[in-house]
């Protein structure tokens, strides 16, 4: 038995296989970051995105990557001489992790890459019963992928964070008004190919809870660089607002909790969303 993964695991609680499967996810998620931080990753890079929020700012759900953006542009950054660092900060918990890089969108600026643990073969150092481990594939993986953006819009503040467990590691974060901005630009600006993604705006939701306020000039940026306002244009606070209202009015909020909940431990916990809730929480805005 792996006595120190089945302890960080034993932290979660877990009652079931899934709930276990999830622990292992954001585990491994929190042994690349310590990888990334051993290879003076944050040097260059900052954390943001859901995992970002979800790890430093206390947001109640799971999330499925890791997010970076570069401090500066820099087209010929790779990932690559990193993926030695995260290899051996999971084998120092008993983790064999792969390390694959992602093939690149042509004209994209993001790089990504995923780390791969075999479920199985964790399952069976960890000791779980044989109950749950005899309904898994043996060729199950449990995958993180990990994404950096080499060519960002700037505007963002930063803050040096420690992250606590599985040991402490000094990452870059985005301050929470920045990850805010990213969050509403994400609202705004996100392309649905099937349905809507509802944990966008689960996120809103947390940011208006909290009273903070949006860093607009990085949005500002962000939304320039995808083409969602011109470069000339004015913007602020009515201009954003009105802007959220658009998007409102053409959102299935049904279909947006159902995304969402899958992420969310309690449920039951969501209410009832509508686009009037919606408007008049974007009104809040400061």
């Amino acid at each position: 038995m792996n006595n120190i993964l089945d302890e960080l695991v034993s932290d979660y609680k877990p009652g079931t296989l899934d709930e276990t499967k999830s622990a292992l996810r954001e585990i491994a998620q929190s042994i690349v970051l310590v990888g990334l931080s051993k290879g003076d990753f944050f040097k260059k890079a900052s954390f943001y995105g859901g995992t970002a929020l979800r790890f430093f700012y206390g947001l109640d759900r799971f999330s499925e990557d890791l997010d970076f953006t570069l401090k500066r542009p820099d087209p010929s950054f790779s990932l690559q001489p990193y993926f030695p660092f995260v290899e051996k900060a999971a084998a120092s918990y008993g983790i064999h992790m792969s390390i694959e890089r992602k093939a690149k969108v042509i004209g994209s600026p993001v790089e990504s890459a995923f780390g791969k643990l075999k479920t199985y073969e964790t399952f069976l150092a960890l000791g779980v019963p044989s109950s749950w481990s005899n309904r898994l594939h043996r060729d199950e993986k449990i995958k993180v992928r990990f994404e950096v953006d080499k060519k960002p819009a700037l505007g963002f503040n930063e803050e040096s964070k420690w992250l606590p467990r599985p040991e402490f590691a000094p990452i870059s974060v985005l301050d929470a008004p920045s990850l805010f901005a990213g969050k509403l630009h994400a609202v705004l600006s996100r392309k649905y190919k099937m349905t809507v993604k509802g944990r966008d705006y689960y996120d809103f939701l947390f940011f208006i809870g909290k009273g903070i306020s949006p860093n607009l000039e990085y949005l500002r940026n962000k939304l320039v660089d995808s083409d969602a306002i011109g470069k000339n244009d004015a913007f602020g606070l009515p201009t954003l607002k009105r802007m959220l209202h658009e998007r409102f009015a053409a959102v299935d909020f049904k279909a947006a909790v159902k995304d969402a909940s899958r992420f969310v431990e309690s449920p039951q916990k969501f209410g009832v969303w509508s686009r009037e809730m919606f408007d008049s929480l974007a009104e809040q805005i400061k």
